[in-house]
């Protein structure tokens, strides 16, 4: 788990803080609405890993490659899917989502 958690969750080209924040959203505690730019084109991007890849349109694709990098995405992308399946996992025990992670 360390080794995913260092390379994956928290390092790699996509900025820690925006992982984060991706994190904090599939968990429930912030709402999209109040970002903007690289921030709420990465939110929407975990939506629709989450919940409706049907949001994953041409739209959506033109920000994220106008905002990211092709590593950025990947990495980000990869982090959302982990983090996606952390808290599912969590929550099948009866728990409520932590980012114990996140505070490093």
């Amino acid at each position: 788990y360390a080794f995913i958690r260092d390379n994956v969750l928290l390092d790699g080209p996509a900025d820690r803080a925006l992982k984060q924040l991706c994190f904090r959203f599939l968990a429930g505690e912030i709402d999209p609405s109040a970002y903007e730019g690289r921030e709420r084109a990465a939110l929407d991007w975990a939506h629709a890993i989450a919940w409706d890849s049907e949001k994953a349109d041409d739209a959506l694709w033109e920000r994220l490659h106008a905002l990211f990098t092709e590593e950025e995405l990947v990495d980000l992308g990869c982090a959302i899917g982990f983090e996606m399946g952390q808290q599912h996992f969590v929550r099948t025990l009866g728990l409520t989502p932590g980012l114990p992670h996140a505070a490093s």
